[in-house]
Parts: C-alpha cells; sequence; structure tokens
C-alpha cells in the first residue's frame, strides 16, 4: 500500500459518511423544493445546498490527504449539524432522514479530527 493509500484509509468511515450525506442532502434539496410550502422552507433549502457542496469539499480534501483536512472536516461538521436543525423543523421523511444522516456526518467529522 502506497503512503497516499494508508493516509486516505484513516479517512475512509468519514469519506463515506460525506459522500451520502451530499447524495441525501441533495435529494431532500430536490424534495424540499417540490413541496407546497417550498417558500416557507428558504433557510433550510439554502442550508442543504450549502451542506452538499461543504461535504463534497470535505472528500476532496480528504482524497487529496491534505494538510488542511482537519480544518474542513471541522466546517463540514459545523455544517452537517446546522443542516440538521434546520431539516429536523420539516415533519416530512425526506428531511428526517437527512436529518438523520447529517448528524451522522457530523459525528463522523468529529471522530476523524480526533486521529
Amino acid at each position: 500500500m502506497t503512503n497516499i493509500q494508508t493516509s486516505v484509509t484513516k479517512y475512509q468511515a468519514c469519506i463515506d459518511a460525506c459522500s451520502k450525506c451530499l447524495q441525501v442532502c441533495n435529494q431532500c434539496f430536490n424534495s424540499c423544493l417540490q413541496e407546497p410550502d417550498a417558500h416557507a422552507r428558504e433557510k433550510c433549502i439554502k442550508m442543504l445546498r450549502l451542506c452538499a457542496d461543504v461535504c463534497n469539499l470535505a472528500v476532496q480534501t480528504m482524497t487529496m490527504d491534505h494538510s488542511e483536512a482537519n480544518y474542513i472536516c471541522n466546517v463540514c461538521r459545523t455544517i452537517c449539524d446546522a443542516c440538521a436543525t434546520e431539516c429536523s423543523m420539516f415533519k416530512d421523511q425526506h428531511c428526517k432522514q437527512c436529518a438523520d444522516v447529517c448528524h451522522q456526518c457530523a459525528n463522523e467529522c468529529a471522530k476523524m479530527m480526533q486521529k
């Protein structure tokens, strides 16, 4: 195993969590836009976009084994927690699932930063 493979392996659980969060946030974003109260979800919809983008950046940073991976993952943890809070305000299944996945991602980011 090369040094890059070894380094990236230490991030694998966090990479997987961020990738899943990216996917679920995008799905929730699309679903929220279709809800009759989409205008009332404006803050949530914006947070979903930000969360998906930050998760994508975190995945890119970790897979590059970049020296700023911990910093980006800390930002990702903060954004995922905020997104979970926004999504939990709505009772739709897609929002509940998204809140759960965002919390899981935030937890994995926190664990990764302790390594």
